[in-house]
């Protein structure tokens, strides 16, 4: 688990550069992208289904992007871009073309439905947690005044 870690960090400061995010960040994100992607690896372990694990993964990936952005003072997305980038279900997308290019449309259409499940369970991971975090800084500063 600890080279999963690794390498999925890694992926992160990969895009990181190739996005030209800010030098500070860079090693935050990575590290935010490993954890989400060992949450990930665990929640797949304990049987949780496809969509609920890539659910949590968007969510962990949101709260430490917004974190690193009040930390850091810089947008959440140049956080968040990193760090979703070991986890964006990039091959299911490729093997779906695949199977459908060599004509076996039954695979396309599981692979399909396995990456919409897994694209639309990180979106709304993404949403529920980004609303979250606005929601307590909302209380928070009404509680100030």
């Amino acid at each position: 688990m600890i080279v999963q870690f690794i390498f999925a960090a890694l992926s992160a400061v990969g895009f990181a550069y190739i996005f030209n995010v800010k030098e500070k960040i860079v090693w935050a994100a990575a590290f935010i992208g490993g954890v989400a992607w060992i949450f990930y690896l665990i929640s797949m372990k304990f049987g949780m289904s496809l969509g609920v694990s890539f659910f949590i993964l968007g969510a962990i990936c949101t709260f430490g992007s917004e974190i690193i952005a009040r930390v850091f003072k810089t947008p959440v997305t140049s956080a968040l871009i990193p760090t979703i980038t070991p986890i964006v279900p990039g091959s299911g997308a490729y093997y779906t073309m695949f199977y459908l290019f060599n004509g076996q449309h039954d695979l396309a259409m599981q692979k399909a439905m396995d990456t919409f499940v897994m694209t639309g369970s990180m979106i709304l991971g993404f949403l529920v947690a980004s609303d979250l975090v606005k929601l307590y800084i909302k209380i928070k500063n009404k509680k100030k005044f």
